[in-house]
Formats: structure tokens, C-alpha cells, sequence
């Protein structure tokens, strides 16, 4: 009887941002609509999509119900804003006591995964964010069937939160080799405000931006290691996605940024040394592209920055051989 409450009385609230990609959000609102646990409520965010994208709406929302609703985001085929701002302009349409989020190409595929979170948030008042697992498609149809493989291994010391969830600590999460997207993520609503949501100074790995800054200032976590979700990665071939839009070296700018962006926002210890030795591998694929394309200088300048970030002795030796090659150039004659 009081789960049966619990399910009946706690909204949940999905957002969902899309862009001219109306068959594939076809598939991510039914498997929604699928979820157990009714007290439900879909804000779908479209971001500008064009005028034969929209008129597709109404067929698509025939086979949906009142709690799914849309909201449209300027004119039609105008330039997009952006996930990140997306997202938070559909939080504000939200009423839920608990947030989570699905993107448009990927789909939710158990059935059960919000009864289950909202009986554990139900049960623990202090519980702030809930981690589930999620299997990752890749464009050559290979499968990776767990997203956190290196936090599910450690499971067995985590104490039990809820049935079929742990509780998690800051420094687990730090140490696990990844971070949770946003379709494998809860939240509850007054943690989501009170970090303020997505970062609009970015586009890019935004959802690791707002992941550990949500951390960094939960209460109590879990983690769910069932697959609830499954992620279709981006072919890196095609520009069907954002991320797949920017250049390399750019994403490894925006990626650096982010790293600085949380490092400057959290008080945690594990966090900011993570998002630093990250850094420290962006630099390093920086400093590679920089060297290979003939921009030696700036090669050298971030190869020691990137030593900073993450000490390696293989990356030191490359810092002396590039430090050294500087130094030969100026003393052989210029043709």
C-alpha cells in the first residue's frame, strides 16, 4: 500500500529536446509512454525545427495522452539555442518533484525504472540523485552493455539504499571512469534549482557539466546498476547531432572549459582533481593536433600544461623531446 502511495503521488517530470528529428522522437516518447509509473508528465522542447518537421506533430501526438505536452521554441528552421538552454527553458514548464531527461535519439527500455526510482526517493527524503545504468549502441552495431562498468564491480560495498539500489559516495563516483548521462539520471527537483540548472556557456558535454556539479551538492545518491536505458552514440561520420557538428579541436576547447567550469563550481576534492586530470587529457590531444599540424611552440606550451594537469613520466619525456627540439630550431640557419 505504500509504495502504491508513493508511485501515485510523486510527479516526474521528463524533458525532452529535439530538433528535425521527428521519427526518432517518435520512438523515445512511446517508450515513455510505456513507463509503469503514471504520475508522469513529458515537456518535449523543440528547438527551431523546420516547418515539415512541426507539421508532423499532430500524427505523432494521436498516439500519445495529455501528459505529454509540446512546447515550440521560435520560429519554424530558425537557428537552434542549444540543448543546454533547451532543457532549461522546458525545466520551467516542469511541475515534478523529480526531473529526468531522455534526448530525442535514444530510448528508455525498461518499463519499471520510474516506479522503482520513485519508491527509493519515496523512502529516503534525503535522497537528491539516482543513477541507473544504460547500454550504449554504437553506429557499426556493436554493443556495450554497461555504461559504468567499474561502479557496478564495486556494488558489493555499497551499502543497500532501496530494493535493487545502492547509496553511492562522491569519491566512488570519482573513481569510477566515466560519469551518468542524462537518460540514466533522476534528480530531485530542488537540487536541479539549486544548481541552476544546464550551463548555457556551452553546448557540448553539458550533461557532464550539470552531472558533477549535481553531485557535488547531493545529499544522499544511489545507484540503480539495472540497464534502464539504451544510448545510440553519434556516428562521427555524420552531423545529425550536435556534438558531431564541431570540429575536433574544438570539442576539445569546449571539453577543457567544462573541466574548468566544474572545477570552479564544486567544493569537492574528488570532483575538482578529476575534472583536472581530464583537462589534463584534452590538453595532451591539443598539444598532439597542435604538433602534428606544424604549430611546435603551441604543441610545447600545452604539452606542460598538460604535464601539470596529469602527471605521467611518458608525457614527461615527450615535454623534454619537444622542449629540446625548440631549442635545436634556434641555433639551425634559416633557409
Amino acid at each position: 500500500m505504500e509504495c502504491a502511495s508513493l508511485r501515485k503521488a510523486m510527479l516526474v517530470s521528463v524533458v525532452v529536446a529535439t530538433r528535425n528529428r521527428p521519427e526518432l522522437l517518435r520512438s523515445t516518447l512511446l517508450a515513455l509512454k510505456a513507463q509503469t509509473h503514471q504520475a508522469l508528465e513529458v515537456v518535449v522542447l523543440d528547438d527551431g525545427s523546420s516547418s515539415d518537421t512541426r507539421a508532423q506533430y499532430a500524427s505523432l501526438w494521436r498516439d500519445l495522452d495529455e501528459r505529454f505536452r509540446l512546447v515550440q521554441q521560435g520560429q519554424d528552421g530558425q537557428r537552434g539555442q542549444g540543448p543546454s538552454a533547451s532543457r532549461n527553458q522546458a525545466i520551467q514548464h516542469t511541475q515534478g518533484q523529480l526531473v529526468a531527461f531522455c534526448d530525442d535519439d535514444d530510448i528508455w527500455i525498461d518499463n519499471e525504472h520510474l516506479a522503482r526510482a520513485v519508491v527509493a526517493f519515496g523512502s529516503h527524503p534525503e535522497l537528491d540523485l539516482y543513477i541507473s545504468n544504460q547500454r550504449a549502441v554504437y553506429p557499426d552495431a556493436s554493443v556495450r552493455e554497461d555504461w559504468l562498468p567499474r561502479l557496478t564491480a564495486r556494488r558489493a560495498d555499497m551499502p543497500a539504499l532501496a530494493e535493487g539500489c545502492h547509496r553511492v559516495t562522491v569519491e566512488q563516483l570519482s573513481q569510477c571512469g566515466g560519469f551518468a548521462h542524462l537518460n540514466m539520471l533522476l534528480l530531485r527537483r530542488t537540487l536541479l534549482l539549486d544548481v541552476g540548472g544546464f550551463w548555457e556557456g556551452v553546448n557540448y558535454e553539458e550533461d557532464r557539466d550539470l552531472f558533477w556539479r549535481c553531485v557535488d551538492r547531493a545529499r544522499v545518491m544511489a545507484y540503480c546498476p539495472r540497464v534502464t536505458a539504451q544510448h545510440h552514440v553519434p556516428d562521427r561520420g555524420k552531423q545529425n547531432n550536435v556534438s558531431m557538428t564541431v570540429p575536433p579541436t574544438d570539442r576539445w576547447l569546449m571539453a577543457a572549459m567544462v573541466c574548468r567550469h566544474i572545477a570552479m563550481s564544486v567544493s569537492s576534492p574528488y570532483i575538482v582533481k578529476l575534472s583536472l586530470q581530464h583537462e589534463g587529457d584534452l590538453l595532451r590531444h591539443l598539444s598532439e593536433h597542435s604538433s602534428q599540424n606544424g604549430r611546435h611552440p603551441t604543441a610545447r606550451l600545452l604539452a606542460w600544461q598538460a604535464l601539470g594537469a596529469k602527471f605521467t613520466w611518458k608525457w614527461a619525456l615527450y615535454c623534454v623531446w619537444l622542449q629540446a627540439r625548440s631549442l635545436t630550431s634556434l641555433f639551425l640557419p634559416s633557409r
